[in-house]
């Protein structure tokens, strides 16, 4: 199995947390939070693979591929946090190994990111499938637009679209296309398996997962919390860092007590 990249900071005498990122991204987005989280929790930051400073997965790059990836590098017990497609990992990741992982928060993410017939709250299959192709014809054009996107319309965009644009990283072409397909994935039914504490996060501004999907996952899980962010797009943690970090200790500090 491969070694992803990891970044440890933070307190070692709180509990563990695992902060994964999204597509097209890597760790250096959660920059903005680290020093909000790290007097409460030791931090165990993972990029995912093919992306940031991670290598791709090998022979095939597949989901579940990347869940095992992540379970290897992750500490043996923690709570884990993932923003978009790295919160449809975790929540893949807290089904298939719940003694792992304590507790669950996902931001701006949908375990369905591509609409289906029976789940609508999600981004058109249509559009999907233009993104995907865009990214083959060019790759760099491509990525400029989604993160536009996921700022375009909230509170605070220019601002946090310019910090974002700090921390792009150029990952090659073809890890990107195929970090891409795991945003194909259905984790619906992993979520509906998770018995831990689960916090979900959205943004009521968010152009990539529509904050229908909110409501969405507490059906399907009655278990799940979740919060909506007014004026939030597609990065509250970023737009809303200081209520956003205050929450995530907050909840994390109740299902621990």
């Amino acid at each position: 199995m491969i070694k992803l990249y990891t970044e440890t900071c933070g307190n070692p005498s709180k509990p563990d947390l695992v902060l994964l990122h999204g597509w097209g991204m890597s760790s250096s987005v959660w920059q903005t939070v680290v020093p909000l989280l790290e007097p409460h929790f030791r931090l165990t930051l993972i990029d995912l693979p093919g992306l940031g400073k991670s290598p791709a997965l090998e022979p095939e790059f597949t989901f579940d591929a990347a869940v095992d990836a992540l379970l290897d590098a992750a500490p043996e017990r923690a709570h884990w946090l993932g923003w978009s497609l790295g919160g449809q990992l975790a929540v893949a990741a807290a089904a298939k190994a719940p003694a792992r992982i304590s507790a669950l928060i996902t931001v701006a993410s949908n375990p369905c990111f591509v609409a289906r017939n029976d789940w609508l709250p999600a981004m058109a299959t249509d559009t999907y499938t233009g993104f995907k192709d865009a990214l083959n014809d060019n790759p760099t054009k491509t990525l400029t637009r989604f993160i536009m996107l996921q700022t375009q319309g909230a509170d605070a965009g220019r601002e946090t679209l310019k910090l974002l644009k700090q921390r792009v990283k150029d990952d090659a072409p073809a890890a990107l296309a195929s970090a891409l397909t795991l945003l194909e994935t259905d984790a619906r039914a992993s979520l509906i398996d998770v018995k831990q504490p689960v916090l979900m996060q959205f943004g009521d501004k968010d152009l990539l997962v529509p904050v229908a999907a909110a409501e969405a996952c507490a059906h399907i899980n009655d278990g799940v919390k979740t919060t909506v962010y007014d004026g939030a797009g597609h990065l509250p943690f970023i737009s809303h860092s200081k209520m956003w970090s205050d929450e995530v200790i907050c909840f994390l500090a109740s299902v621990s007590a």
